[in-house]
Parts: C-alpha cells; sequence; structure tokens
C-alpha cells in the first residue's frame, strides 16, 4: 500500500479525538443527541485546526445507524462508506475549483432527490469563500430553505468574504488555534502508537513553528521522520524547521540587556551559521523576552521556561521597560523583512538597537555626550567605534565655530568671478553666491505646483454638480473590480471636484500623491473602470489634501466676478422660466373661464 501522510492517516475519526476545540465538538454531538440539527454550519478559523475533519465526522454521524452518545460507531456500513470516501450521500465540494454558478445551480436542482443509503445528504463546501458573487447568491434560496433530509456544511479560513446574507442562514462556529501544550501532547501520542523515540524539546520546536494549526504540525513532522526515520531528534527539528537553538537565543537576550552589541551580533551569527532563519531569531527573542517579563514581574513559575542554568536569576535586575523596548523593536524588525531581500540587515539593525542604553526622558542628547559603549571581547570594533566617535565630535566643534563666528566676517570675504567683455563684475559674498544655489529647485517645485494648480483651475471652470455626484456614485462600485493592493487607493483618494471631461481628487498623504502621480498604469486602470461604470470618460487630476483648500479659495478669490456673473446669470434663468410659467398660467386660467372643461392643455 502506498505511504500515507501522518496528517490523513491520524485525521480524527470521532468528535472526542479532536484536539482542542471540546466547545465545538460537545455542541455538534449533543445536537445530535437531541436531534435538534439545523439545515446549514459555518465552521471558520484558522487552517489546520479542525474544520473539514469536524465536518466529515458530523456527516457520518448523520447517517451513521448504530450512534454511540452522539459520536458515529465507525463500525456500520455507512461510516465504513463515509471513512473511504465512497458514501453516495456525503458530497465533498472544493469551492476554489467548483467557484461558478453552474455549479451551484447544479446542486440547487440535486438537492431535491432523497437520500439513497443514509438518512441525510449533507454537502460539504470547503473553502467556501472562494465562491463568487454569483455563485453566492445561487446558493442563498437553497441555504435559507432546503429540504429535510439535506443539511449544509460550509468550511471556511476567510470569514470577513463571506456575505453578511449567508452567515445569517447558517450556525457559525469559531475554530481557534490550538495551544501548543494539545499540539505536543498530540504528537507524542501518535509517536507513541508509531513506536517512535523523540525528544520533548524537539516537539516544543515543532509546535511553535505550526502556529496552532495541527496539520502543519504534523506535516513537519513528516518531514523529520523523513529525514531520520528512527527517531525525533532536538538537533534535525532546529535544521529542519530553521529555528535557533533555545540556549543561543538566551545568550543573545542577555547580551541586549547587558547592552553588549559584538557579544548580541556574534551570537546571532552562530545561530544563523547554524541554519536558523532571521524571522525566526526575532521570533524567538519576542518569545523569550515575553516570558521573561512575565517571570519577573508576574512571578510566574520558571523551573520549565529557561534552559539556561541561572538566567531567571540574572534577568531580574533589568526593568520593564528593557523588555518592552526588546519586543517592539522586533516587531517593527520582522515587519521590514516583508519589503527587503537582504534578510540579515534588519535583524543586525535590531541588535545594535536593543543594546543601546536608553536615554533619560529629560535629558537632552548631544553628539558629544555619548555614554561609551561597555567593553567586549572585540577590540577591532570597539577602536573603530571609538575612532568614529572622536571623527563626530570634532566635526561638530568646528560645526558650532564656524556657526558662531560674527556676521561681519562674511563680508570682508568675497569671491571674484570671471569677466565677460572685459568688464568687472560686482563682488559677491558668501551669503549671496549660497542664496542664489537654492533658487533653482525651489523654481523647479514652484513650476510644479503652478503646472498642477492649473489643471486644478481648468476642472474648476467647468465643474458641475452632475458629473461630481456621477462620479461618486460608482465609487463603491470599483471595490468589487480593483485588486485587494490597489482598494487601498481608494482610502487615500477623495473626489472633490469634476468638470464633462476631468475629475480633480484630493489625495490624503504626500507620499501616495508622488506615488500615484508616477504611476500611470494605476491611474489608468482607476480612469478605465471610472469609464466603464459611468459611460463617459474622465481625466484625473490629482492634488495634495493640504494644498486642496489653499488652491479653491485662491481660484474662488481670482474668479470672484466670474462666480458672480455665472450665479446671477442662473438666477436670471430661474426667474425668467418662472414668469414664463406665470404668463402660462394666466393664459391657461383665461382660456378655462371662456371654454370652461372644454379646454385640453398641452406642453
Amino acid at each position: 500500500m502506498a505511504y500515507q501522510a501522518l496528517y490523513r492517516k491520524w485525521r480524527p475519526r470521532t468528535f472526542d479525538s479532536v484536539i482542542g476545540q471540546e466547545a465545538i465538538t460537545d455542541t455538534l454531538k449533543n445536537a445530535i443527541k437531541r436531534n435538534t440539527i439545523s439545515h446549514a454550519f459555518l465552521f471558520s478559523g484558522p487552517r489546520g485546526t479542525g474544520k473539514t475533519s469536524c465536518a466529515k465526522i458530523f456527516a457520518k454521524a448523520l447517517n451513521c445507524t448504530n450512534l454511540q452518545d452522539g459520536e458515529p460507531c465507525n463500525e456500520c456500513e455507512n461510516c465504513k462508506a463515509a471513512d473511504e470516501g465512497a458514501m453516495p450521500d456525503i458530497i465533498e465540494i472544493d469551492a476554489a475549483s467548483n467557484n461558478g454558478v453552474d455549479e451551484i445551480r447544479e446542486i440547487r436542482d440535486k438537492v431535491k432527490y432523497a437520500p439513497t443509503q443514509g438518512k441525510y445528504k449533507v454537502y460539504i463546501i470547503d473553502e467556501v469563500h472562494m465562491l463568487s458573487i454569483g455563485a453566492f447568491n445561487a446558493l442563498l434560496k437553497t441555504l435559507e430553505e432546503p429540504p429535510e433530509h439535506v443539511v449544509f456544511i460550509l468550511a471556511t479560513t476567510e470569514l470577513q468574504k463571506i456575505p453578511a446574507t449567508i452567515i445569517s442562514r447558517t450556525q457559525r462556529y469559531n475554530f481557534k488555534r490550538i495551544s501548543k501544550a494539545d499540539l505536543e501532547k498530540r504528537m507524542m501520542f501518535i509517536l507513541d502508537q508509531e513506536q517512535i523515540k523523540y525528544e520533548d524539546k524537539a516537539l516544543s520546536v515543532i509546535a511553535q513553528v505550526a502556529d496552532g494549526g495541527m496539520r502543519d504540525a504534523l506535516s513537519i513532522l513528516d518531514q523529520l521522520l523523513s529525514y531520520e526515520a528512527d527517531s525525533v531528534n532536538y538537533d534535525d527539528a532546529l535544521r529542519i524547521t530553521g529555528f535557533a537553538a533555545k540556549e543561543n537565543i538566551e545568550k543573545i537576550m542577555l547580551a541586549l540587556l547587558n547592552e553588549d552589541a559584538a557579544e548580541a551580533l556574534k551570537q546571532t551569527q552562530v545561530a544563523l551559521n547554524d541554519g536558523a532563519s532571521s524571522k525566526n531569531i526575532l521570533d524567538e527573542i519576542i518569545d523569550l523576552a515575553t516570558n521573561s517579563l512575565i517571570v519577573n514581574k508576574a512571578g510566574a513559575d520558571n523551573n520549565s521556561t529557561f534552559l539556561t542554568e541561572d538566567f531567571a536569576e540574572k534577568i531580574k535586575s533589568f526593568s520593564s521597560s528593557r523588555y518592552f523596548k526588546i519586543i517592539n523593536l522586533a516587531n517593527n524588525a520582522l515587519n521590514d523583512l516583508r519589503y527587503t531581500n537582504q534578510q540579515q540587515i534588519p535583524l543586525d539593525v535590531f541588535l545594535v538597537a536593543a543594546s543601546q542604553e536608553e536615554a533619560p526622558a529629560n535629558s537632552t542628547t548631544e553628539i558629544s555626550q555619548v555614554t561609551p559603549v561597555k567593553p567586549s571581547a572585540n577590540n577591532d570594533l570597539q577602536a573603530e567605534i571609538s575612532a568614529l566617535k572622536k571623527q563626530v565630535v570634532d566635526l561638530t566643534e568646528k560645526f558650532s565655530k564656524i556657526s558662531s563666528a560674527p556676521r561681519s566676517s562674511n563680508k570682508d570675504q568675497v569671491y571674484k568671478l570671471p569677466s565677460e567683455n572685459n568688464h568687472t563684475k560686482p563682488t559677491k559674498t558668501r551669503a549671496e553666491i549660497a542664496q542664489e544655489k537654492t533658487k533653482k529647485p525651489v523654481k523647479r517645485v514652484k513650476k510644479n505646483n503652478e503646472q498642477n494648480r492649473k489643471q486644478v483651475y481648468h476642472v474648476l471652470e467647468n465643474a458641475t454638480r452632475e458629473d461630481l455626484n456621477a462620479i461618486k456614485d460608482v465609487w463603491p462600485d470599483l471595490l468589487s473590480v480593483l485588486e485587494v493592493s490597489e482598494k487601498a487607493l481608494l482610502d487615500v483618494l477623495e473626489p472633490v471636484a469634476a468638470s464633462p471631461d476631468q475629475v480633480v481628487m484630493k489625495c490624503k498623504y504626500a507620499l501616495w500623491f508622488e506615488k500615484a502621480s508616477s504611476d500611470s498604469d494605476l491611474l489608468g486602470k482607476l480612469t478605465g473602470y471610472i469609464e466603464q461604470f459611468t459611460k463617459h470618460s474622465y481625466e484625473i487630476v490629482l492634488v495634495p489634501d493640504n494644498d486642496w483648500m489653499a488652491v479653491r479659495n485662491d481660484f474662488v478669490q481670482s474668479h470672484k466676478k466670474e462666480l458672480l456673473a455665472k450665479k446671477q446669470q442662473h438666477i436670471d434663468a430661474i426667474e425668467e422660466k418662472n414668469e414664463e410659467a406665470e404668463d402660462n398660467s394666466e393664459i391657461i386660467s383665461k382660456a378655462k373661464d371662456l371654454f370652461g372643461d372644454l379646454v385640453n392643455i398641452k406642453d
């Protein structure tokens, strides 16, 4: 027989064998015992926490002919067929590959047929959030009022993507992450049954990497057994998962607390050479700092928390702010890892920053008063740091002398420029030359601002309320077509004025304004969707949020007469229309006086 992965071989077959979800399994068992079966269930939660397993056990129990206190017997024909995947009344559907309207309509047409072998026909739809909007709509009515013999079980890892109309028609069960202790206990049970030796520290590493998912834990365990079939060793677990040894992490933590950057960098390099990743080192430092804080301040038991001898005694003297600083800096470094290919740089920056002495809150930091770094084993690094410090102090003193020199001295020191056509040009001071040098970039920025201002003015001169309302009406519709990364654009953009051919959008942040202005593909995509929904073409003009009110007020002041004239013209047109209506009503009343009810009024 072909090899079967551990997570498939040891998939739970009864509610009692499901780990870490006792509240949910007890509820489902009681529903079966009391025969209070709902027509639809929604199982949501992280991957590998037992959603599909519970769905299969529940479906098997509904059709079991010999129930044992709400549990399937696993011995009758229906249970055996369900375990083998041959039960015709239990239909499993993967919504990721069957997410269209046609597939759901096929389900809707077949639910009316009675079950062939069991009592209930059970539909298990996995990853249901992958269904399209049309498929969800096709499922609504059937999900609300299915035949008495049909039960729907929907499973998803992303509850926020399920329409509220679907959620309201189901009983919802939220599966939680499985605790580290439960993961270790389950792995011990499986290894004991398989008669495989193991080290408790190795299982602890696997449970930490699995992050609350039983399937992930068993997959890593399977990988370790492929590496070394006879046993599960701590060193192999570190090597396979890329986690650093806990002893090394404790040494790094002590170096950070003692503000010894060189030792922290040295121990970290040892861990990296042993196969650890920057992410895993940061994860373990956060975990260790949190545990250290709890042991110090909450008096928790430290017998099994730390591996290094006397580690708990060595960390007792440090304040809570030191741990908070390390945790915050480590979290920032983890975030920086997502945006760089140089994975070791954020880790090294974190180690140096976390090992710096905290400056007093009420003192001003000066470069010349830097606290000396504590002596370390690396004398070359210490000497280099001292030399750099001396250079910075010297430069600072020179700068302060130049800044404090009398202003009159600048007048005496002049530059003579080359003459043109043998005519001597007047000499210029340093201040005047520096001022001329700084004018060029200012002019360039001013030119860009003026160009953007002219575009906004052009829109405001021809702006109409109808065009602006047309853009705002389709704004929510853009959410349904833009990708997740592009939807953030709608949060920072807001249409504020529109003419028949252009629309002004203010941008909340200057960084986004620069990014959106230079990204022609993104603006083109947004323009295309707006044209698709409004049936009209609009060119987008961007303006920073900080500049919008100033540009608008300047336009109103500079075009005050034109705006007043246009407003007066609009008022005159309304009055003329009202007078015309009054004249028409007067003519109609006279006609009625002359001819009575024989008058037939047509516009």
